[in-house]
Formats: structure tokens, C-alpha cells, sequence
């Protein structure tokens, strides 16, 4: 993550789904098991998108979200991130 990056807030558990966007403001990566990273919180996204949402859409067939679970930080594309939430069906 590099400052100005744009995020997901992902909320996991029972939920499991995207709600809202936020930007990297600052990274501390002294310890690199454990970097410091702040962010700055977005706008709520208008309609939750959930994991099977985005399991659906082919363009994220790769992504470590759907791939890999329990994971605290999850790289996406710029395509990735710009993806309409509502046309998220194939």
C-alpha cells in the first residue's frame, strides 16, 4: 500500500461484504510483519457487495479475496476497484 491508494472496507465474519471506500494516508513499515498503516474513511458504498457477489464476477476469479481466506489486506486491479457494484453478475 502506498499513500493515496484507494480501499474497500470489507467487513468479514457473518457479513461478508465490501461497504464503503477509504484511502491510505500514511505507511510506517519499520516492522515488517506488522506495518502501521492509517487510512483516511470514504463514503459508504450505497449497496453492500457481498462475497458471492464478487465470487460471481469473472473479473475477480484471480483475486486473493475469493481465493484465499482470513486475509487482512487484499490488492485489487484498478479494474478490480472500479467495478460497477450493481452490475457485478458476470
Amino acid at each position: 500500500m502506498k499513500p493515496g491508494s484507494n480501499l474497500l472496507i470489507y467487513h468479514t465474519g457473518d457479513e461478508k461484504a465490501a461497504v464503503g471506500m477509504a484511502k491510505v494516508v500514511s505507511v510506517d513499515a519499520s516492522d515488517a510483519k506488522t506495518p502501521l498503516v492509517k487510512i483516511q474513511v470514504g463514503s459508504p458504498l450505497k449497496v453492500p457487495v457481498t462475497l458471492a457477489d464478487i465470487k460471481a464476477h469473472k473479473l475477480f476469479a484471480d483475486s486473493p479475496l475469493v481465493r484465499q481466506g482470513r486475509l487482512s489486506v487484499v490488492p485489487l486491479s484498478a479494474e478490480q476497484l472500479e467495478v460497477d457494484h450493481g452490475k457485478l453478475e458476470g
